[in-house]
């Protein structure tokens, strides 16, 4: 091989290698690479086509054996060696820009067939197959290195062309690799037989021919042979395949409805004809405009051809009205799903329809319901705000009298009755405050408003607020760690904070100072706050029992209190989608835990 050729080879196999990288250099020297090939091959070809001897042969080494065998171009590639130089240099530039790629593989392609021809020539001796009708002829080391070299770079793009044809997954492409091969073998064996008996005389001409007409005929049955059997267990499984999907498609509980661009229905399932009252020969055929009101109908054609310039999954019917009509006239709400799909007839639309007759009416009711329940709500909300408003006014009056009793009768009043007219006075401001709390329990939430608040600000805040209560009873407050900025109702939450401190300082031990630890978590989509104390605890049989309204666990003369602060604690939590507990060990102090969703509530402030 003469050395601007062995060059050349190195070069370009160099280039092949390095065709997938990403690099602005590597690209960049793929390019160099089959510039300095192309050059070459170029120059070599223009030095043969115009009689000229540019000095590139032997510049960068002498071809002594060349010489001295009075080689009139001694060194230069063969006139078929360039131009198949040239070609694989460009191509393989051209592959770099993603320029035309299925003639640049036909190009490769054309390389691959001359330097077979070439090979075989080789193979069989026949001068005629590897000179290709050119002044000189190629070497077979340099036929064979352009047959890798040629299937090696066909293989950057290997779905195109005959590369995509043996590299494909269906079942053209797997029946075109196993032809190919039993073909080939078929076909390199009887010519090899056919060429050693012509040339040993083992056999003459005539029957040399045909023996190798028989041979094929047998070989071409048996792999028609093979071939059938293939296509037939293909063909078995595809209607295997095609039987499965027409019982998954007749037992979908939507209405299945198939058509062409143009609207035409090819096909429905089951379900479809229930829903629609048409029998299935009534479907097919139609356009889709059947199944569609009249009020629609006419612009339903601009819609699916909107649909068909971009055809994509899309659902319609959430949040809108849609309707479809029955075979009677009458019309019903629906769901449509639309889904584009390919077929052996080219793209059709699959659309699923649903039904929601039923669900409207559900939904109807609830929201009949909604409003009842809403007015259910505003006329309790009235009324407990009546209640209590005219319950105050009998026990201001009982209260003024009694007032008026200690004051005008003073001196006629004994010991017991002024007692009595005390507990009166005692139990009339109870009752007082009793009513009190039921109109803020209702009111509790009814002028609510969203507001981005960072927690560490309002426990700061209700810290502040029950300053004196803390500081007489030598309590401390930490926050461990931060607690996160939320949209949340910040009235509320603050309530809900200062009511589960003032519990933990009130219910303490005797003689401990009160140790108040406030936290918060991450759990899922919601934060999970705690409060922790080590005051009295509480026993597990009260869990639930703390979180209703006038519910005590202590007397009265030893705790102060209504039973109210924790009943409001738990609608606040629930206010915020989330819920409240507690964990207590008796005489070790109590943690109350409470949620805030995060769903809607959660900021990134």
């Amino acid at each position: 091989m003469k050395f601007n050729t062995a060059l050349c080879f190195i070069l370009l196999s160099l280039s092949v290698m390095i065709q997938h990288a990403e690099a602005r250099k590597i690209k960049l020297l793929s390019f160099l690479l089959n510039a300095t090939v192309a050059s070459i091959a170029a120059f070599s070809y223009a030095q043969e086509l115009f009689d000229a001897d540019l000095g590139i042969d032997q510049l960068l080494m002498p071809d002594a054996d060349a010489v001295m065998a009075d080689d009139p171009y001694p060194g230069r590639m063969s006139p078929i060696t360039s131009i198949l130089f040239i070609a694989i240099a460009f191509s393989l530039s051209l592959i770099k820009l993603k320029v035309k790629p299925l003639f640049i593989q036909y190009v490769l392609h054309s390389v691959t067939l001359m330097s077979l021809i070439a090979t075989i020539g080789y193979i069989f001796h026949a001068p005629d197959f590897y000179t290709l009708n050119f002044v000189t002829s190629m070497a077979v080391h340099t036929s064979v290195a352009f047959l890798l070299l040629s299937v090696s770079a066909s293989l950057i793009n290997f779905r195109l062309g005959l590369s995509g044809i043996f590299t494909g997954k269906q079942v053209g492409n797997i029946m075109a690799k196993r032809l190919f091969l039993l073909m080939f073998a078929a076909t390199s064996i009887f010519s090899i037989l056919q060429y050693f008996g012509h040339k040993y005389n083992v056999v003459t001409n005539e029957f040399s021919m045909a023996l190798f007409a028989v041979a094929s005929i047998v070989v071409n049955i048996f792999i028609i042979w093979e071939t059938t059997d293939m296509l037939n267990k293909k063909d078995v499984k595809k209607r295997l395949a095609e039987e499965n999907f027409r019982l998954v498609v007749e037992s979908v509980p939507s209405a299945l409805v198939k058509s062409d661009r143009s609207g035409t229905i090819v096909m429905v399932n089951k379900q479809a004809e229930k829903m629609f009252g048409y029998d299935r020969e009534h479907f097919v055929g139609k356009k889709i405009e059947v199944l569609v009101p009249s009020g629609v109908s006419p612009h339903h054609h601009m819609n699916r051809e909107s649909y068909n310039k971009k055809p994509e999954s899309r659902f319609f019917g959430a949040g809108r009205d849609l309707h479809a009509t029955r075979s009677d006239g009458s019309e019903f709400p629906v769901e449509i799903g639309l889904n584009p799909i390919t077929t052996e007839n080219g793209e059709m639309v699959l659309a699923s329809i649903i039904d929601i007759t039923e669900r409207k009416k559900q939904e109807n009711i609830i929201a009949k319901q909604m409003i009842e329940l809403q007015l259910k709500n505003e006329e309790m909300e009235q009324f407990n705000y009546i209640a209590s408003h005219d319950l105050q006014e009998p026990l201001r009056t009982l209260s003024n009298y009694i007032m008026l009793i200690e004051e005008d009768y003073d001196e006629e009043l004994n010991s017991d009755v002024k007692l009595h007219l005390k507990t009166m006075d005692n139990a009339v401001s109870r009752m007082s405050l009793l009513v009190r709390s039921i109109l803020d329990f209702g009111r509790l939430g009814r002028n609510k408003v969203l507001t981005t608040v960072n927690c560490n600000k309002i426990v700061l805040n209700v810290v502040e607020d029950l300053g004196s209560l803390i500081q007489n009873t030598g309590a401390k407050v930490e926050i461990k760690g931060d607690l996160p900025t939320l949209n949340v109702y910040e009235t509320e939450l603050r309530q809900l904070f200062q009511n589960l401190i003032n519990n933990a300082v009130k219910f303490r031990r005797e003689g401990v100072p009160p140790q108040i630890t406030i936290s918060s978590t991450k759990k899922d989509r919601d934060y999970e706050f705690s409060v922790k104390d080590n005051g009295i605890g509480i026993s597990d049989k009260y869990y639930d029992r703390i979180f209703h309204i006038f519910q005590r666990l202590n007397k009265q003369d030893q705790y102060e209190g209504h039973g109210i602060g924790l009943a409001n604690c738990r609608k606040i939590a629930e206010m915020h989608g989330g819920k409240i507990w507690v964990e207590s060990i008796p005489g070790s102090g109590s943690t109350f835990k409470f949620t805030i969703a995060t769903l809607e509530y959660e900021t990134t402030a």
